[in-house]
């Protein structure tokens, strides 16, 4: 029986990752702007080619808030020989990797005792995910950068078990690198810095990472600052004045969104609703909601932004207006306060989720499967999460990421 299982678990892995290699012939763009992201950035990578130190010192005059580190390596391998095509292919790879990682950090957590489940979990969320399997097809920095906050991810986990000093540094190590690479997860550092300091409080260990961190921020911040090649400051959407820009209330509202939307293969079943059942829950039903109504007088982000996640295009396309948004935002909220500690720990990451998109525009692209992966590892609940590790929560997922990239397929075609 167990080496049925193990077998399963290989066809469906061996089948995913030829989908994605279908994917890639057919110039799948699932997630829709994967490939008018990528030839814009084709179009730096050849300038990087032409005069590598122009453009390098005048990289902000390009339509392009991602890190120039990729960019730069395809600029390489383009020199020594490689063609794009075969780098693409390559590139495919990155996602075995992340699974295999992600795997890790989820054994790391856990156990091994739910070892096969957390493969096909790893398996089902990436292969399938249409953010995923674009931004593999068509590189883009996010994918590398994730793949190194989850190596971060998975020495932070390592620590929780078993705090040796070393294991702090790698994970400060493999942050450095992925925020190099997509600067949107260098504030995670908050979070991991804070589980450290309440560790080793005021100690050499706690100066010696505080040290490193800044000791390897200091040539980005001398890129952006000193030489103002602040790419970061880049925006989508001209012609917006910062307070929009920066609204709070939009970001807190479709983010809160997106956690409802993530979660649904996960928490939403009997059981868990029954253990989280508290006395509670009123005060947090009052507090939430005027919290809500609070934020929502100030929402006032546009379609014609772009972006802002699936609740809110729905809310356009059904009712040419932002009210269903609202209303879904609204039971995000009672859905976060019903089914999440509210505590520090959650707020932070909460807060950190808000702070890692600092840009106008909100895109599935930044969370998916991100959250997911947070919810498994780092957030704490009302509920034993221990109890939905079961062959249905991969059936769940299966089917979810099945019709969501379904859906996309059918918005973009090939």
């Amino acid at each position: 029986m167990f080496n049925h299982y193990i077998l399963n678990k290989k066809i469906i892995f061996t089948f995913l990752f030829i989908t994605l290699f279908i994917g890639f012939f057919l110039n799948e763009n699932s997630s829709g702007g994967a490939i008018a992201d990528f030839l814009m950035r084709l179009e730096i990578i050849n300038s990087f080619n032409d005069d590598f130190f122009e453009t390098f010192l005048n990289y902000d005059q390009y339509p392009d808030r991602h890190s120039p580190i990729i960019l730069i390596f395809i600029t390489i391998l383009l020199k020594i020989g490689f063609d794009l095509n075969s780098i693409r292919f390559l590139h495919l790879f990155t996602v075995p990797l992340i699974i295999l990682i992600t795997h890790k950090c989820l054994l790391s957590k856990y156990g091994k005792k739910y070892s096969n489940i957390f493969f096909l979990i790893s398996t089902t969320i990436f292969f399938l995910s249409p953010i995923i399997r674009s931004i593999s097809i068509w590189p883009d920095s996010r994918l590398i950068g994730l793949l190194f906050f989850l190596l971060s991810l998975f020495f932070f986990l390592e620590f929780n078990k078993k705090p040796k000093f070393k294991y702090a540094i790698y994970n400060t190590l493999s942050l450095i690198l992925a925020s190099y690479i997509s600067p949107n997860f260098s504030i995670f550092f908050l979070y991991f810095f804070y589980i450290f300091f309440k560790h080793y409080s005021f100690s050499n260990k706690i100066f010696k990472l505080l040290f490193l961190n800044l000791f390897f921020s200091l040539p980005m911040i001398f890129y952006l600052f000193i030489l103002d090649v602040n790419f970061l400051k880049i925006t989508a959407v001209p012609n917006i004045s910062t307070i929009d820009r920066i609204n709070p209330s939009n970001k807190v509202l479709i983010i809160s969104s997106l956690i409802l939307f993530y979660s649904f293969p996960l928490f939403l079943n009997k059981s868990i609703v029954a253990a989280c059942r508290n006395s509670s829950f009123f005060n947090r039903f009052i507090i939430f909601s005027l919290l809500f109504f609070v934020l929502a007088t100030f929402f006032n982000y546009s379609i014609n932004y772009t972006g802002g996640g699936i609740f809110f295009k729905f809310s356009y396309l059904l009712f040419k207006s932002e009210y269903f948004f609202l209303f879904i935002s609204f039971i995000s909220f009672l859905y976060i306060a019903f089914f999440f500690k509210i505590n520090f720990n959650n707020l932070l990451l909460f807060i950190i989720l808000i702070l890692s998109n600092p840009q106008l525009t909100i895109y599935h692209k930044y969370y998916d499967p991100l959250l997911i992966i947070l919810f498994l590892t780092l957030y704490e609940f009302n509920f034993d999460i221990k109890k939905i590790l079961n062959k249905n929560i991969v059936f769940n997922l299966y089917l979810f990421y099945s019709i969501f990239l379904l859906i996309n397929l059918f918005r973009f075609a090939f």
